[in-house]
């Protein structure tokens, strides 16, 4: 199992207007490829306006394959229009377990 994790800031004053996005296309986009979407969540002490993403995969090459997918969707590309300039220092990571023979959690069905 790998976890990608996607970080970022909002500009200043687009909170409300990032979040009806993400809820009302954005999520359902994911939902529609198939994802397992952990989730998203937003600050309330620290940085304001930074978001976390944690997206769950079987391995970087089903990372790579349904990443690819989810890129060449033109929806994608219309969600981005609008919140690509409401986003600034968007980091992405994969991660892998530290400790391979433990038990994980994890949102894939049996």
């Amino acid at each position: 199992m790998v976890l990608l994790k996607i970080s970022y800031k909002l500009r200043a004053h687009h909170v409300a207007e990032y979040d009806k996005t993400f809820a009302e296309r954005t999520l359902p986009l994911i939902r529609e490829h198939g994802f397992r979407f952990w989730g998203i969540w937003r600050s309330v002490v620290g940085d304001a306006q930074e978001y976390l993403e944690l997206w769950e995969f079987d391995s970087i090459a089903e990372f790579d394959e349904a990443w690819r997918r989810l890129m060449a969707d033109p929806r994608l590309k219309e969600i981005f229009e609008i919140t690509g300039p409401l986003v600034e220092n968007e980091n992405l990571s994969l991660f892998e377990p530290s400790l391979p023979g433990e038990k994980m959690i994890s949102m894939k069905r049996q």
